[in-house]
């Protein structure tokens, strides 16, 4: 599990098959937003579920809320 705060992630805007989303970009892998928590005991909780059922996820900590980011592969047949 990886815990970031803003100023570690990249924002970009990116075409999905939704249309144009905000992401963010990590080591090379492009991530989109899938919830937000009052809290990282919460957010944490959460991506340790996405975790176990094999989801690429990371918590981003902004500030007033933490979010959890979802791996996205721009390769739809992956």
């Amino acid at each position: 599990m990886i815990i970031l705060s803003l100023s570690e992630i990249q924002l970009t805007n990116l075409p999905t098959p939704w249309g144009n989303e905000k992401g963010i970009c990590y080591l090379g892998k492009t991530f989109l937003p899938i919830s937000v928590h009052p809290n990282q005991k919460e957010a944490i909780a959460v991506c340790r579920q996405d975790l176990d059922a094999g989801m690429m996820t990371i918590v981003v900590d902004e500030g007033d809320r933490v979010s959890i980011w979802w791996h996205f592969s721009e390769d739809m047949s992956t």
